[in-house]
């Protein structure tokens, strides 16, 4: 990130002279070569089609031949849960037998809401699970959820009145858009409500340029954040207008509900851990060093009844040295 606001970028992973030296000891012999290229140029492909699906695609979209030519990259890994190394996710209980007994308070890859159950990317305090980590857990997490049903088999009493109050807030999103749907000769553009796609560009753009995304080289600052969490509250008043035309925009509607509940804890994260998160993650302008005292977990805790965020630090207990 330093580098690029140095003027020394682009930045570029070097595919073609990776795989080239991968295949260095068969130069002597022409055929030898040809094929453990073909070899390496397929794993290549493989390999991103596997892991970082996105790769591939920008390869095909700039006409790049990974095996002969860089291609750009960018010198960050701002995800907001899991990926390769944030360490970031839902806070769930670790295994009886490994984990501290304050890491530890039930099924395994339990969050702290009873029955909700994550795995991979999508729990935390787990670098470098990748997809074979993901997939071991995934089946940690699987028999563990069978093992709470079976140990919780009761039938719940659920008042029907609150499932039909559910059922119409999970539609509420239809309905507006039959509503109000003919107000305008233009369903895309309409006073009384906001479709899924123009809120989740909403979202996306004020993440990017607030809360330190690419278009900001990953950069943000205190000033910077609180003005996001302002747009950001603007925002969430507008998802009570989403609207959708169908299922599938249904699907997104609430997908783009739950992101801005994710964006907020992001930001409010940024804001707490009072340090840079570098190499890798987020420069912040105004504090532009790393704090050792810093170096725990910091965990946000939502309370959908008063709408209040609470902020919390967690210490980083190492198993091994």
């Amino acid at each position: 990130m330093l580098d690029v606001s140095e003027g020394k970028g682009p930045i570029y992973m070097q595919t073609a002279e990776a795989i080239a030296n991968l295949a260095k000891k068969y130069e002597d012999d022409p055929k030898a070569f040809k094929k453990k290229m073909k070899e390496l140029e397929s794993e290549a492909w493989e390999d991103f089609l596997d892991m970082t699906v996105s790769q591939a695609i920008l390869w095909a979209a700039c006409d790049i031949a990974p095996e002969e030519k860089a291609s750009e990259i960018a010198a960050a890994e701002p995800y907001f849960i899991g990926s390769h190394s944030g360490a970031s996710g839902a806070w769930v209980s670790g295994p009886a037998d490994l984990a501290p007994a304050e890491y530890q308070w039930g099924y395994t890859n339990m969050t702290t809401v009873k029955g909700l159950f994550a795995a991979g990317d999508a729990s935390g305090a787990s670098s470098h699970k990748f997809s074979s980590g993901s997939h071991a857990e995934g089946r940690i997490a699987a028999k563990s959820m069978v093992k709470f049903v079976v140990e919780n088999n009761e039938q719940p009493a659920v008042d029907d009145a609150k499932v039909e109050e559910l059922v119409a807030k999970t539609l509420k999103p239809m309905a507006v858009f039959e509503e109000f749907s003919g107000f305008t000769t233009d369903a895309d553009v309409n006073p009384n409500y906001i479709l899924p796609k123009m809120y989740m560009f909403r979202l996306q753009k004020m993440m990017d340029e607030y809360a330190g995304g690419v278009v900001a080289n990953f950069t943000t600052s205190k000033a910077l954040l609180e003005k996001g969490l302002e747009y950001l509250t603007m925002l969430k008043e507008d998802s009570a207008k989403l609207a959708a035309r169908d299922l599938h925009e249904l699907m997104r509607a609430w997908e783009n509900i739950h992101r801005t509940l994710q964006a907020e804890s992001h930001i409010r994260t940024v804001i707490f851990r009072e340090e840079t998160r570098f190499p890798g993650y987020y420069f912040r302008a105004d504090i532009p060093a790393i704090n050792p005292e810093w170096e725990v977990f910091c965990n946000c805790k939502y309370d959908a009844a008063s709408g209040e965020w609470e902020m919390i630090k967690r210490p980083i207990i190492r198993l091994v040295d």
